[in-house]
C-alpha cells in the first residue's frame, strides 16, 4: 500500500533571469475517481512557471505521461502516468529529496488548459476529462488535507483528560508506596505518627492521643487497652533504648543527689539544720 504523506521535491528553475527554488508536495493520488491508483500522482504546490508543458516536460523524465490536468486554482494537478513504473520512479526521487533542474523556455503565449481559455490546443492536458474534485478539495488548496492534520491534534479537553488520568494514577501509586512504607516501619517496631486533617471536633480520652470522641464505650475501651499494649510491647525493644533508659535513670538519681547536697550546703548555712 503507497504512503500517502506528501514528498518534497525542490525544483530548480533556469531562465532567462535568476534561478530559483520552487518545492513541489508529491504523493500518490487517492481521489475518489476512475482514474488508475497506481498510475497516478497528485503534486501541490505548482509555481507559475511550471503551470503548462514545462510541468509535463519536469516530469515526462521518470516515464510517458497519458494525461495532465490542472486544477481550477491553478496550484495542484494531477498526472497520469502510462506505466506504474514511471509514477514509482518519481516517487522514488522525491523520497530522495534531490533537486531537479529544468530549462525554462521563453514565454510564447498564456499557459492553461486544453479546452480552457488562453490554453493552447497543443498541450497534452486533459481538463475536459478529468478535474480534480471540488468536493474533496473544497478551496483549491490543501484544505482538505490541514483538516486531516488536525483531526490527528488531539484538542485541549483531550489532553487534559490524559493529563488528569495520568495525575490520578500516580497519586494512587505514591498511595501505595506510602502505605507499604508505613506498614513496613511498624513491623520493624516503630510508631508512625499520622497527622490528620482537622474534620470536626475530636477528643482524645488520655494523653495517649487515642481517639474516642463518638465512639461506643466498649469500643473506646477496648482500643484504648489496644493502644496501651501495643505501647508496652514496643518499649525498650532494641538494645539502644535499653542503654538510654538506663543512662536517664542514672542522670536523673545524679540530679536528685546534687539538688540534696546543695539543699543540706544551704540549710547548714543558715544554722537552721538540725539532725537530731
Amino acid at each position: 500500500m503507497a504512503s500517502t504523506s506528501y514528498k518534497v521535491l525542490p525544483v530548480r528553475l533556469l531562465g532567462p533571469g535568476p534561478a530559483t527554488v520552487r518545492y513541489l508536495y508529491i504523493k500518490p493520488h487517492t481521489g475518489e475517481d476512475s482514474l488508475p491508483k497506481d498510475r497516478a500522482v497528485y503534486i501541490a504546490g505548482v509555481p507559475a512557471q511550471l503551470q503548462g508543458t514545462a510541468l509535463v516536460e519536469l516530469f515526462a523524465r521518470y516515464g510517458t505521461i497519458e494525461r495532465a490536468a490542472l486544477h481550477g486554482s491553478r496550484v495542484s494537478a494531477v498526472l497520469l502516468y502510462a506505466a506504474a513504473e514511471g509514477r514509482d520512479k518519481l516517487l522514488k526521487a522525491a523520497a530522495k529529496g534531490r533537486p531537479l533542474e529544468l530549462q525554462l523556455q521563453e514565454p510564447t503565449g498564456p499557459y492553461g488548459l486544453k479546452g480552457e481559455a488562453g490554453g493552447e490546443p497543443g498541450l497534452p492536458w486533459a481538463g475536459d476529462e478529468y478535474r480534480h474534485s471540488r468536493q474533496s478539495h473544497p478551496d483549491g488548496k490543501l484544505t482538505r488535507w490541514v483538516e486531516e492534520h488536525k483531526a490527528l491534534k488531539p484538542g485541549n479537553a483531550e489532553l487534559q483528560q490524559a493529563l488528569d488520568e495520568w495525575m490520578e494514577e500516580w497519586e494512587a501509586e505514591e498511595e501505595r508506596r506510602r502505605a507499604e512504607a508505613v506498614k513496613a516501619q511498624e513491623e520493624d517496631g516503630w510508631t508512625v505518627v499520622q497527622r490528620h486533617k482537622a474534620s470536626g471536633r475530636k477528643k482524645n480520652a488520655s494523653a495517649t492521643g487515642v481517639t474516642v470522641g463518638g465512639v461506643a464505650g466498649a469500643a473506646a475501651a477496648a482500643q484504648l487497652q489496644a493502644a496501651t499494649k501495643k505501647d508496652a510491647t514496643h518499649a525498650d525493644f532494641y538494645r539502644f533504648q535499653q542503654r538510654e533508659h538506663r543512662r536517664n535513670e542514672l542522670l536523673n538519681l545524679r540530679q536528685r543527689f546534687e539538688e540534696d547536697k546543695k539543699r543540706i550546703a544551704e540549710l547548714r548555712a543558715s544554722r537552721k539544720w538540725r539532725p537530731y
